[in-house]
């Protein structure tokens, strides 16, 4: 609390340094790493002067930008000392505002942030095996972290359209809706089974390719057919694969008749197109608000 009319140290450090480690922290789910300049804080017995509490005003401007909230604080003049208007009770709400955005920004829409399609690919009346390899690069790896913790996004997903009402069509049609939409973030995976996994940390990614969903058809006589996805990481790289799978083999016949011998195999080819798109939820990078350079997308193995 103050201190009669006047702000201790003590009053505006945890303020401080809640901002500094958002705005300026690195590693996984870090902080922003913005290189924002917070003024340290004050020494016991140093007056707690205007300089200061502008430069909490720019660092709660900055986020208060990036999480689309009100900032709290107002500048003062040259030479003010600040009082308990200056700081007000706000403090300790606006320091569990931004903690609490921080620690969960899966659960927030409103941010300084945008959803676009990065890449989308289709392949129409196909079989055997289709895949797609997306490489996604940040400028480094501080920068990837800080990505992931301000919100960024990586979103697979997956269509299929077949207008014949074709048995196998309609099985990939399942397929590719089971899937629904699997993301890479920040936040940690709702469970370990790749059949019912709707998201996957990105710092938990190995070196290595590892299957993070799969669905497989509930035709049974497509039950070979399935879907998935695989990633890995290497330095501020990460690696999409999505596989699309029609191991199932065509039914075919023999015997002999008047005619003599004769056999029949059937068709086995996709009816429809089927489509894979990476969508990104990134910043968007507003004036006065959080900015990161966004990562670049290429397709090394096209669908």
């Amino acid at each position: 609390m103050a201190s009669g009319s006047l702000i201790t140290n003590s009053d505006l450090s945890s303020l401080r340094d809640k901002m500094n480690t958002i705005l300026n922290g690195t590693g996984v789910h870090g902080g922003y790493n913005q290189s924002h300049t917070v003024a340290a804080n004050p020494s016991a017995s140093d007056t707690i002067d205007d300089a200061y509490h502008d430069s909490l005003y720019s660092a709660a401007a900055k986020i208060s930008n990036y999480y689309n909230i009100t900032n709290p604080f107002t500048a003062v003049d040259a030479g003010t000392t600040i009082d308990w208007t200056h700081y007000g009770s706000v403090a300790g709400s606006f320091i569990t505002s931004i903690d609490t955005r921080f620690d969960a920004p899966w659960s927030y829409t409103d941010w300084d942030t945008s959803v676009a399609s990065e890449v989308s690919e289709t392949a129409a009346n196909w079989n055997g095996t289709r895949t797609q390899i997306i490489r996604v690069e940040w400028a480094d790896v501080n920068t990837m972290n800080a990505w992931f913790s301000a919100g960024g996004e990586l979103r697979v997903s997956a269509s299929h359209n077949d207008t014949t009402s074709n048995q196998q069509g309609t099985s990939w049609e399942q397929l590719t809706g089971e899937m629904g939409t699997f993301t890479y973030s920040v936040r940690p995976e709702d469970t370990s089974n790749v059949d019912s996994r709707t998201r996957y940390k990105h710092s938990d990614l190995t070196g290595s390719y590892v299957v993070h969903k799969k669905e497989i058809a509930d035709d049974s006589d497509y039950s070979a057919n399935y879907i998935q996805v695989s990633a890995y990481v290497t330095g501020s790289q990460i690696y999409i694969k999505t596989e699309l799978a029609d191991a199932h083999v065509a039914r075919s016949g023999s015997g002999s008749g008047y005619g003599g011998a004769w056999s029949w195999t059937g068709a086995d080819t996709v009816p429809g197109t089927s489509t894979v798109t990476l969508t990104s939820k990134k910043l968007s990078n507003a004036a006065d608000s959080v900015n990161l350079t966004n990562p670049t997308y290429t397709v090394t193995d096209s669908l």
